[in-house]
């Protein structure tokens, strides 16, 4: 055969190889190009879904730490203007009722939706042995703050102390009440409606041994 034809196939199918080999790069880049575009699109979501989480957070009246902490010694707090912000509000009680002794929590309760406050919020102070913060607290019964006069109360003797009434709430509050009901549910299960019941250790071991029987048939049946 002559060489000059071999020469050229071999040139030929050289060149082939290459352009091959080139498209094939060109379709791995366009893959990772593509793949980077995802993860890049991906993480701006993700942040997205975050921030406006952060977001409702900060606007859901739970979404503060002092949304939780309802004792028997919290005090309940009505009567003052709630024309003003949240911050503004919370602000105007601490030093209310500053000369009663150290304030632990303020919580303002608010609307959701509009930030509004619904008029009424609870207070802790710090106990110092003998309750004289509680009976300071209580004193301020009908005292004025910004030409409005409270009403001071234990929280206990209210009902927004067991219950926000006619109150919608956001996404995250709904989740707060759901997860609070079957937490309360359990709580009754495991103490026979509120009533504890205190078992023997002999008991106690019978049960776990029962119960660690039963899960050992339920997998062998599995099985």
């Amino acid at each position: 055969m002559d060489q000059s034809k071999l020469k050229r196939c071999s040139a030929s199918s050289s060149s082939h190889a290459e352009a091959a080999a080139d498209a094939t790069d060109s379709l791995q880049k366009e893959r990772e190009l593509d793949d980077l575009e995802t993860e890049v699109d991906s993480r701006k979501r993700q942040k997205q879904e975050e921030e406006e989480t952060a977001e409702k957070k900060k606007r859901c009246c739970f979404g503060t730490k002092d949304a939780k902490g309802n004792d028997e010694r919290t005090i309940f707090v009505t009567g003052f203007d709630n024309s003003g912000s949240r911050d503004e509000i919370r602000s105007a009680l601490a030093k209310h009722f500053s000369s009663c002794g150290v304030l632990t929590r303020v919580f303002v309760h608010i609307e959701c939706k509009t930030g509004v406050s619904r008029g009424y919020a609870f207070i802790n102070l710090k106990q110092r042995g003998g309750g004289e913060e509680l009976e300071a607290a209580l004193t301020l019964n009908g005292s004025d703050l910004g030409g409005r006069k409270l009403l001071v109360t234990m929280a206990k003797s209210r009902d927004e102390y067991y219950g926000h009434f006619n109150y919608t709430g956001c996404e995250i509050c709904r989740a707060m009440f759901a997860a609070g009901r079957l937490k309360m549910y359990r709580w009754n299960l495991r103490t026979g409606g509120g009533k504890f019941i205190r078992h023997s250790p002999e008991f106690r071991e019978k049960m776990r041994l029962h119960r660690k029987e039963t899960m050992e048939k339920l997998k062998t049946k599995d099985g």
